[in-house]
């Protein structure tokens, strides 16, 4: 009995062993793993951080005064959401403002189709396309180091630093958010291609999308494939032919958008020749210096600014914090290059920090202005992605002081996180108040001249956001006049001004602007173009032709340009060449009313009044708010005996505008050709009451006409 209890025991205690592991599993499906809570809770942390710091940047609005106007307000493929423009805004010949990135262009265009014009949804989407690179970045970090808490600070100081809000408050730099995505998706695929034994065809495929994506986004995704190289060198990958054939694919891609995007940036000359300039050596002091401040804004994100202008001599030479920074960078280089050769044969030696550094360069070096874009020495939204890198060092020299095991530094544990705590309140009051900013064009700008009290290009756009968004040519005049205080030949601040006094009506002053700008810069359109209107408002069409016909060749796409110059031809009494040009724009600008309108004026100057009647109600068709339409084709009417018809349409035009003095002179001789000389009468008086000069010989004969009529029928 006592062995048959035991024996009973035994399997009793065997039985709830089993029930009690199988309950454990059971429980275990249903449980996340430690770690897992722990990677959860702090990416959520970094994400409701980052969004809590951001929020503000909601009541901003467009940058209208630069480039947020003409991304969105003025760029006639985002307005319409059709597969014509769709075609239109994918074709790699389709350059706007320099930039191929159709992608984000056509994700302007479905926000448009959503809200028109209203700046809130433009920013929610900046901001959740920054959370969610918060998130990739986390995620991507977690992988390459297996440090949870490295991941997370990095995450978070990617979230926060001052310098990324230009990227995400500004509309404009939607390029930048999207690309970012696609490329950490990217990468994150690659590092999963090579680390995991399953579906890898599949991660490759998803790698090699995403950096399609991302390309379509913005071109500074181009450099991927040496991204890739990188990631090979900090996880120990051997280099060999098959590592290398692998980003083939990735590598031709990444040529064929980088041809794409010089070419694009070459037609809009954002492409600079320095030359005139700098000399070579100039050039690498810029280099430097740009590079130099990078790494100390990092740290101490202070004095930023909307942009950073090129330097000035002093007594003809740089100022000498360029040669300082020279010197720096070269120690720098040297010692880099030095720990790299090392850490090939020495697999222990600082691979994290050179893996961040290797990072950072990789990624900032097609914007280092080595190959000068833009009219900039640096940009904040450069550091976007590249940021990521020198984080990733911080994070890792956080987190190897805080588990060393030296007793000195474990005494300064609390210190550390501190100075931890203290820079991430730093960052983000910083980051709160750059977001204030980017509220709007004028704030911006006036906060640029803050930083930049001499650089024209911030009085510019001012006086470019005065005139052409708000319509106040006083305050507009005022910038301008202080742009070209600070630099006479800046010649944006030229042109800008003469489109004032155009506006104005000082067409002579318009011409001695538009001649500055061009003297600066023969080939500025707006100069050209602005002269050359100048010329035909002061009646010297003959004149304006020649800058008209060099406007044209520089910008043979634009239809207004034709349309402008065949009013000049018209003028001059050239009818034929006149109607080529007006024809020629309405192949670019089918539906535009105002070509229609001069078409029709040009048939009717050759007496075809059929073709000019056809004209004319085209283009009232197109815009029915016009009186001078309706008095003009009320003249056509006339000349084809439609003549009860023709005061209809002198009726239309004189209640639209009832100081049109010619549409009462001809609507005079219409009822003067019905025979009702008492409002032929009336007419031809009110007309000359404004001063409008009458024929004497026609006024003569009415007066004798109406004299003699018995009062009763006048």
């Amino acid at each position: 009995m006592g062995k048959k209890n035991k024996k009973y025991q035994k399997t009793h205690q065997k039985s709830n062993l089993q029930h009690n592991i199988v309950s454990q599993s059971n429980t275990a499906a249903f449980k996340f793993p430690a770690n897992r809570k722990k990677e959860i809770l702090l990416a959520a942390l970094a994400v409701i951080f980052t969004l809590i710091v951001y929020i503000p940047s909601l009541k901003n609005d467009f940058i209208f005064n630069w480039d947020d106007g003409g991304y969105i307000h003025e760029h006639k493929l985002v307005h319409e959401l059709s597969w014509e423009n769709f075609k239109t805004i994918f074709n790699p010949t389709t350059f706007y403002k320099g930039n191929y990135h159709p992608l984000t262009t056509f994700f302007y265009a479905v926000e448009y189709a959503m809200v028109g014009e209203k700046a809130l949804l433009y920013h929610i989407h900046n901001l959740l396309f920054h959370l969610f690179n918060v998130i990739l970045v986390f995620v991507f970090i977690k992988l390459i180091s297996k440090r949870i808490e490295v991941a997370a600070f990095v995450a978070l100081l990617f979230g926060i630093h001052p310098m990324h809000v230009e990227s995400v408050a500004w509309i404009s730099e939607r390029k930048d958010v999207l690309y970012a995505f696609f490329f950490m998706l990217s990468l994150i695929q690659y590092y999963y291609f090579f680390t995991k034994k399953d579906n890898k065809r599949r991660h490759y495929l998803l790698a090699f999308l995403f950096f399609f994506l991302s390309l379509l986004s913005k071109s500074a995704a181009t450099i991927l494939p040496i991204v890739m190289f990188v990631l090979d060198y900090y996880l120990r990958r051997k280099l060999n032919l098959k590592l290398i054939l692998e980003k083939v694919p990735f590598l031709v891609l990444s040529l064929t958008f980088g041809l794409i995007a010089v070419y694009s940036q070459g037609e809009k000359g954002a492409i600079q020749d320095l030359t005139p300039m700098f000399t070579m050596f100039e050039r690498l002091l810029i280099v430097c210096h740009s590079t130099l401040t990078y790494f100390w804004k990092l740290f101490v994100p202070v004095h930023l600014a909307a942009m950073y202008p090129y330097p000035s001599r002093i007594d003809g030479i740089f100022p000498v914090i360029y040669f300082i920074a020279m010197a720096v960078i070269i120690l720098f280089v040297i010692a880099f290059v030095t720990f790299f050769i090392r850490s090939l044969r020495n697999k222990k030696i600082m691979r994290h920090y050179i893996f961040g550094f290797l990072f950072f360069f990789s990624n900032i070096i097609l914007v280092l202005q080595i190959v000068p874009v833009g009219g900039a020495a640096m940009a904040e939204r450069y550091s976007y992605v590249p940021y990521i890198g020198l984080f990733f060092i911080v994070g890792i020299l956080y987190d190897n002081l805080m588990n060393n095991k030296s007793e000195k530094l474990k005494r300064l544990t609390p210190l550390l996180h501190i100075l931890a705590a203290a820079l991430i309140i730093f960052f983000s009051v910083l980051t709160w108040q750059r977001i204030g900013k980017w509220k709007n064009g004028e704030v911006l700008m006036r906060d640029l001249t803050k930083v930049y009290p001499h650089l024209p290009f911030a009085y510019n756009n001012l006086g470019y956001l005065y005139y052409h968004w708000e319509k106040n040519h006083e305050k507009a005049m005022k910038e301008f006049n202080t742009a070209i205080q600070l630099d006479s030949t800046y010649y944006q601040a030229w042109s800008n001004r003469g489109v004032v006094n155009n506006n104005l009506g000082k067409h002579e002053e318009a011409v001695r602007d538009f001649s500055h700008a061009l003297k600066y810069n023969p080939d500025n359109i707006d100069g050209l173009f602005g002269k050359a209107n100048s010329l035909s408002a002061l009646g010297r069409f003959e004149e304006s032709l020649s800058y008209y016909e060099k406007y044209l060749k520089l910008k043979p796409e634009d239809g207004k340009g034709f349309m402008k110059r065949g009013t000049a031809l018209l003028n001059l009494g050239r009818h034929e060449e006149a109607i080529n040009d007006f024809e020629t724009c309405l192949k670019k600008l089918p539906d535009d009313d105002e070509t229609y309108y001069w078409l029709g004026l040009a048939y009717y100057k050759k007496s075809n009044f059929t073709e000019a009647l056809t004209k004319l109600d085209k283009a009232i068709s197109l815009n029915s708010k016009k009186p001078e339409m309706y008095s003009w084709r009320g003249l056509v009417k006339y000349n084809l005996k439609q003549t009860d018809d023709a005061i209809a349409d002198y009726c239309t035009a004189i209640n639209m505008n009832p100081n049109d003095a010619a549409a009462y002179v001809n609507r005079s001789v219409a009822y003067f050709e019905k025979g009702n000389y008492t409002q032929a009468w009336e007419d031809i008086n009110t007309a000359g009451k404004m001063g409008y000069p009458l024929d004497r010989a026609y006024f003569m004969k009415l007066e004798a006409i109406i004299m003699k009529w018995p009062v009763a029928n006048r």
